[in-house]
């Protein structure tokens, strides 16, 4: 299981904690400081079924400041743009083996919790 967002997120912080606190062990990945590669974002986009808007922070100031919209590129032009500016991608994104969860909801991070406990 691995952990991205932005270390100056509360929300990021929050879901951090929500599944440390419970046990888990994970490495917080700062994604502004070190956006994922292009390879580990279509891993996430397979994974979500073949779609990047669930990875895009369209509420985002960065994504406002450069006037993009979703349909601003294609699905290879979003996955150079998001490997160059973490700032673009929806946080925090948890990448399990099998799954990627994007944006921190409560429930499901407690549904993770309960299947890791087993």
């Amino acid at each position: 299981m691995r952990f991205f967002g932005y270390q100056r997120c509360s929300t990021c912080r929050n879901a951090y904690k929500h599944l440390t606190s419970a046990g888990l062990e994970l490495a917080f990945e700062d994604f502004v400081q070190s956006p994922p590669d292009v390879d580990t974002l279509r891993r996430w986009v397979h994974r979500l079924g073949g779609e990047v808007t669930p990875l895009l922070n369209t509420k985002g100031r960065r994504f406002k400041e450069l006037g993009l919209a979703p349909d601003s590129f294609d699905t290879e032009g979003w996955l150079r743009a998001l490997s160059e500016d973490g700032r673009l991608l929806k946080r925090p994104v948890l990448e399990l083996d099998d799954r990627v969860v994007v944006g921190y909801r409560a429930d499901a991070y407690d549904e993770l919790i309960r299947e890791n406990a087993r």
